[in-house]
């Protein structure tokens, strides 16, 4: 998966996922699979974005992060981009599924 590639589609949680506190960090774990992952508090704060019936777009949850965080813009797209790649890889995000992509750009 190239992270450019996903600029402006629509990615989403994978609805067989849920979330936990484990030892005072949030963890997302899927499943089906058993893949989990410890969320900081940036990926706690990327998977909130992504709560609610809309998909939203890498370009759109960069955007927010850089609203959020002091953080420089390269360093944000290179570390946003990071972690939704992961968190694909991982089954824990999906692209959304055609006609999703009406809304994704909403605020």
């Amino acid at each position: 998966m190239t992270p450019s590639l996903l600029e402006r589609t629509p990615i989403q949680p994978n609805p067989d996922i849920v979330f936990g506190d484990v030892d005072g960090e949030l963890v997302a774990l899927h499943l089906e699979s058993g893949s989990y992952l410890h969320l900081n508090s940036s990926g706690t704060f990327i998977f909130n974005l992504l709560e609610g019936p809309e998909p939203r777009t890498l370009e759109w949850l960069r955007d927010r992060v850089l609203q959020e965080y002091e953080v420089d813009a390269e360093k944000c797209r290179q570390e946003v981009d990071e972690f939704v790649a992961q968190c694909i890889g991982l089954d824990l995000l999906r692209v959304a599924p055609r006609g999703a992509e009406q809304g994704a750009e909403t605020t």
